[in-house]
């Protein structure tokens, strides 16, 4: 379901259309940003890189587009860091905000129904669509989720990047 179709919410004020997909080369990337965070996360291939591997000093240039974002349990997820173009872009400061099924906004529970279907299908993800739900229609996005694992395998964060998409 993740990788097979596009997500289309019937909700206007939410993302009007977003575009997943799966990402195997770095050129089918459109934002440097994403590219960046793309070539770091796909250094450590074929291996997944953990959160002690993540430090922000080795990309300062995408500091401001990044976030991370950390599994607490199926379904249940919490913002540890969001940069502010993160924030000016989806309208609101994240870090430190919870993010579960059961969250009040819509988009919050859109989000951890998509952060759950990565951990199910242990992969990364790059987004694309419009950002209607906060009356951003003219503004395009591009977002690229990567999981990050612990000693055992399991992913515990996932490390992204959040831009403008080129016109």
């Amino acid at each position: 379901m993740l990788f097979d179709k596009t997500d289309i919410s019937e909700r206007a004020d939410n993302f009007r259309l977003i575009e997943r997909k799966r990402i195997e080369v770095e050129t089918d990337l459109g934002c440097k940003d994403t590219r960046t965070l793309f070539r770091w996360w796909h250094s450590f291939s074929p291996s997944f890189p953990s959160r002690t591997d993540f430090d922000i000093t080795a990309v300062p240039s995408i500091a401001s587009n990044i976030y991370l974002i950390e599994v607490i349990a199926p379904g249940k997820y919490l913002y540890r860091l969001c940069g502010q173009t993160v924030g000016d872009l989806v309208g609101r400061s994240l870090r430190m905000a919870d993010i579960s099924l059961e969250s009040p906004k819509f988009e919050d529970r859109k989000l951890a129904e998509y952060l759950d279907e990565l951990v199910e299908n242990d992969s990364s993800c790059s987004c694309s669509g419009d950002l209607s739900f906060f009356d951003k229609k003219f503004l395009k996005f591009e977002s690229f989720d990567c999981p990050l694992k612990d000693e055992d395998g399991t992913i515990t964060h996932f490390v992204g990047v959040l831009c403008e998409a080129p016109k």
